[in-house]
């Protein structure tokens, strides 16, 4: 009986040693574990947006058109085949343009914001295109943007005919700039970001639109096909 008492306690001192065993387990890692995780969770989803950056909404692409990131394929307004609508508006130089003088030669209207980075880089691309074909096709250019040079979030001043200037001299455009400071006929070619590229034939309907920069390779091969045409 004796031992049979000694077994039993030796085996109740063994349970409560355990139970104590798991008590200290759950003291030192479960519980810390468990909180642990609670804080990930209430930290995580307020610091983690502000280390990757939080999704930013888009822009309209109403009244300010966006400016394109390059080569974008999103579809213009006018649909090839469509009569291109007309325009009168006055160069850097004071001159007034009008689609009905541009009559009888292609015309390639590049409409683009003077703070637009890809418009910046697509000028001398425009330049080259200018010289190569000289007077066998029409190059111009049409802001299409309601603010200045200096746009930002911050900066909203309203677009004036220096700024125009200012592109024109900064980037030694060679072809006539004009200046749109309604946005009248970059709403009328439904102009959704910059740059937008129209190629009109000798008849002023539209060939083919380019939404975003362009090689000059590309521009080579619409102007060839449309001289080729005629």
């Amino acid at each position: 009986m004796a031992r049979a008492k000694g077994k039993r306690r030796k085996g109740q001192n063994r349970k409560t040693q355990n139970r104590r065993s798991m008590a200290r387990a759950w003291r030192k890692w479960v519980i810390p574990a468990v909180v642990a995780l609670f804080i990930l969770a209430l930290v995580v989803p307020t610091v983690l947006p502000g280390i990757i950056g939080s999704p930013q909404p888009a822009e309209s692409e109403g009244a300010l058109p966006t400016e394109d990131t390059g080569e974008s394929q999103q579809p213009a307004g006018l649909a090839a085949g469509a009569a291109a609508p007309g325009f009168s508006l006055e160069d850097t130089e004071g001159e007034t343009v009008s689609l009905e003088s541009l009559a009888g030669k292609p015309v390639v209207i590049a409409f683009f914001a003077p703070w637009c980075p890809h418009c910046q880089d697509e000028a001398p691309r425009l330049n080259e295109i200018h010289a190569q074909y000289g007077d066998r096709v029409h190059v111009v250019s049409i802001s299409a943007t309601p603010y200045g040079k200096d746009y930002s979030a911050q900066n909203q001043d309203r677009i004036t005919l220096e700024d125009i200037t200012w592109f024109q001299e900064e980037f030694q455009v060679t072809y006539p700039l004009l200046f749109d400071p309604a946005v009248a006929v970059g709403v009328a070619y439904n102009i959704g970001s910059f740059p937008t590229t129209y190629f009109l034939n000798a008849q002023h309907r539209v060939v083919e639109v380019f939404v975003g920069g362009r090689s000059v390779a590309e521009f080579q091969r619409v102007l060839d096909g449309i001289l080729d045409a005629q």
